[in-house]
């Protein structure tokens, strides 16, 4: 069986115990972060780029729930810009992580 194969059954395997427990050992763990080091700047960017890109996405319809509500309660023109320029910001944010996050994931594809 390919290294791939074994991976893949063993991710199966955990996933599907009966038994309750899913650990992985800390020896697993601890061959895992071996072989990161080499890409441990990589891996913070990609986390980072994930989690800001998460905020973002949830960011926009929040704001947009917002600018509803300002709008049934007839509030003020003012802010119901102010809230379409930090959604424009936002998006223009998101799509910039986006770009840059799919950016890290070729990068690390080629490692």
């Amino acid at each position: 069986m390919s290294m791939e194969g074994v991976a893949w059954s063993s991710l199966y395997k955990i996933s599907t115990a009966k038994d309750g427990k899913h650990g992985i050992s800390r020896e697993s763990v601890r061959r895992i972060m071996t072989f990161a080091v080499p890409y441990r700047a990589k891996l913070v960017v990609f986390i980072v780029l994930s989690v800001v890109g998460a905020v973002l996405a949830v960011a926009t319809p929040v704001l947009a729930g917002r600018v509803v509500d300002v709008i049934v309660a007839r509030g003020a023109l003012s802010t119901i810009v102010w809230l379409a320029v930090v959604i424009a910001l936002v998006a223009v944010g998101d799509a910039g992580c986006r770009s840059r996050h799919a950016g890290s994931r070729h990068a690390s594809a080629k490692a």
